[in-house]
């Protein structure tokens, strides 16, 4: 098990119209729920807490990681009073993906809370699975198909964008195959630390602009990023509603950082993420902060959010934590 990313706090649950009747329902909603397809993972969709979360881990390969597995998710579970849970395996190994299946079902189960429904899905086709054995999990399965289902097509008409794959999300974060192009590099020669009121500035200008910041401005970004008192003004811009905007911001910074200065932008992203409820983003920012830096405060933090699955709602109780 990736104990680096053990688990990943998503938004809250899909509106009305998406609604679950069947498993085809479940089926197509959980890859718009993650932002992307899931493989080789163990899905739970939470629901009846104050404020529902959902998690994606990595599908252990060793029984001797079982444990961890259950705890992980069990623990936010019954931390945030969650009522049932439904499970969904992603992997073409039957036998073991309905064992873990059936593992974490048990502990739920044993903390308190239902277990709606298990399911296996492989390239196209799901399998029930149940507190025991049944020749229905070894069966050819039911066809599904996620791509044509009503939810997807609700959800491009909505602008949302479902990835490939994990990979496909990460990948929009690493650096240039080339290097940090060259006018960056100089504009980060010459750049001195901004003031706060510049940074400030800087900030609220390409929020409100949407625009894609030039060089000198992403060199600006970049010491900002790297210096707490400079990070401030960034961190109280951060809210709710600007939080989309602010992810799409450093996310473009991240992408063209060099190495040495990539780390504090990524965790700046990793936080914006959070507080937009893009766990999945957040986390390959932690990955790509820790990949220069394995330990990275900011990094680090929000790490320790996600595996906890503390809403993004609680943002202000952590702006206050990060202002003391």
């Amino acid at each position: 098990m990736d104990t680096t990313r053990a688990g990943t706090a998503e938004p809250p649950a899909a509106p009305d119209p998406y609604v679950f009747r069947t498993p085809e329902d479940v089926l197509a909603a959980v890859p718009l729920v993650l932002g992307f397809e899931p493989a080789e993972s163990l899905v739970m969709l939470t629901f009846g807490a104050p404020r529902p979360f959902h998690a994606r881990v990595d599908l252990p390969r060793h029984r001797r990681d079982l444990g961890d597995l259950v705890e992980v998710l069990r623990e936010p579970a019954v931390r945030h009073g969650v009522a049932r849970v439904l499970l969904v395996g992603y992997d073409p190994d039957g036998p073991w993906t309905a064992e873990v299946l059936r593992t974490v079902a048990g502990a739920m189960e044993a903390a308190g809370i239902e277990v709606v429904a298990c399911l296996r899905s492989d390239r196209g086709r799901w399998w029930p699975v149940g507190p025991v054995a049944a020749p229905s999990e070894r069966g050819p399965g039911t066809a599904y198909d996620a791509v044509a289902h009503r939810f997807r097509a609700r959800s491009v008409v909505e602008g949302r964008v479902t990835l490939p794959d994990r990979a496909a999300l990460a990948a929009g974060l690493a650096p240039h195959p080339g290097g940090p192009h060259p006018d960056l590099v100089d504009a980060l020669a010459r750049a001195v630390p901004p003031s706060v009121r510049r940074v400030d500035a800087l900030v609220g200008v390409l929020l409100r602009s949407g625009e894609r910041p030039d060089d000198d401005q992403v060199a600006t970004l970049l010491l900002a990023a790297a210096e707490g008192r400079l990070r401030e003004p960034v961190q109280r811009r951060l809210t709710r509603a600007s939080a989309p905007g602010l992810v799409d911001l450093w996310s473009e910074v991240v992408r063209r950082a060099p190495d040495d200065r990539v780390a504090d932008a990524a965790g700046l992203l990793a936080l914006c993420a959070w507080v937009s409820g893009h766990g999945a983003l957040a986390w390959c920012a932690v990955d790509r902060a820790r990949e220069v830096a394995a330990d990275h405060g900011l990094a680090g933090m929000v790490a320790t959010l996600l595996e906890a699955a503390v809403p993004p709602e609680e943002w202000e109780t952590v702006l206050c934590r990060l202002a003391g």
